[in-house]
């Protein structure tokens, strides 16, 4: 019989080359599971429970966790418009095992903390990924004379200072916003702030103040009760729950103000925990049906790069600063 030749020095290295790499697949893929950490992970709220950011962070937690088969646990600190979740999460270890639900709240607090704030806004933090944008409705009483947002105007400059809108606090996106709303309208209104609660709005529909500023989740159930009257949405476009209502970017093209939702870590969390949190947060909020929720909450779901979180963040930090700046609130 025809005897075999020996197998060459490159066969039998190729062949030790291959069977190395069997075993190695099972290990690549652990390495893409264990980009997170262990254990559950706390999402931490700057407002109380039931509100509209534990709402929606239950919306995305509940979607998420599964993803990535870890279990995502609310874990509220309201107080000092979310100076307290900020600071706990800023000093938390950078493992991916703690997030901060961050609203628009944060990005005042540089402005109106500036002598008492132990952690930067931005640099203290690892951005994930934007959640929602959203726009706010300005509303009157159903019965106050003035019908639409021209004749508030028109009202407004008639007695500068005379008419009189709420927020829940001096400082609030709700303050802020009618702030920066003034000098483009050409008009000076008088800020009534509140502690929270229901006193705002009750003080608007019994006309003891002009206007409400507040979310869509909050005006729009009363205009639709028959309550209070929309005068105008905050955003560029119109919006879905109030079809007639203008949008500032009608009544002023090129202005609009509104606020956002997204999930940060703290800083050097590691590049592969905030990039799988990023693709999984994505998954969610591109979800149709949590697309669909969100909008029912005056929400646009709206997915992006921790980058382009980090931009924004730091965007609203720098406008907010200065309308603080220029009121002279910074505490």
């Amino acid at each position: 019989m025809p005897r075999k030749s020996a197998p060459s020095r490159r066969t039998v290295l190729q062949l030790a080359l291959g069977t190395a790499f069997v075993p190695m697949a099972p290990a690549i893929l652990r390495a893409q599971t264990s980009d997170l950490p262990s254990g559950p992970i706390r999402l931490v709220l700057p407002t109380a429970s039931g509100g509209q950011a534990d709402t929606i962070g239950r919306l995305i937690a509940e979607r998420v966790g599964p993803a990535i088969d870890r279990t995502i646990i609310m874990e509220p600190k309201p107080g000092a418009g979310g100076l307290i979740a900020g600071e706990f999460v800023a000093r938390a270890a950078p493992d991916g095992n703690t997030l901060l639900f961050v609203t628009g709240g944060h990005t005042i607090l540089p402005g109106l903390y500036a002598k008492s704030i132990k952690f930067d806004a931005v640099k203290d933090f690892a951005f994930i990924c934007h959640l929602t944008e959203a726009s706010f409705a300005i509303a009157v009483a159903a019965d106050h004379p003035a019908r639409s947002f021209a004749e508030m105007l028109e009202l407004s400059k008639r007695d500068p200072g005379k008419r009189t809108f709420s927020s829940v606090g001096a400082g609030s996106t709700q303050h802020l916003i009618g702030e920066v709303a003034q000098p483009q309208f050409g008009v000076q209104w008088t800020h009534m702030p509140y502690q929270g609660g229901a006193m705002p709005l009750n003080d608007v529909i019994g006309g003891r103040v002009d206007m409400s500023i507040d979310s869509m989740l909050t005006i729009v159930p009363l205009v639709q009760g028959g309550r209070m009257r929309a005068l105008a949405v905050t955003s560029t476009e119109r919006q879905a729950l109030l079809p007639d209502t203008p949008s500032f970017g009608e009544l002023k093209p090129g202005f609009a103000v509104g606020t956002f939702l997204g999930i940060a870590a703290p800083a050097k969390t590691p590049p592969a925990i905030v990039a799988r949190l990023n693709r999984e947060i994505a998954n969610a909020v591109n979800a149709e049906a949590t697309k669909e929720r969100l909008r029912t909450m005056g929400n646009t779901a709206i997915a992006g790069t921790p980058e382009e979180l980090t931009a924004t963040v730091a965007q609203y930090v720098e406008r907010w600063t200065g309308v603080i700046n220029r009121l002279g609130i910074a505490r």
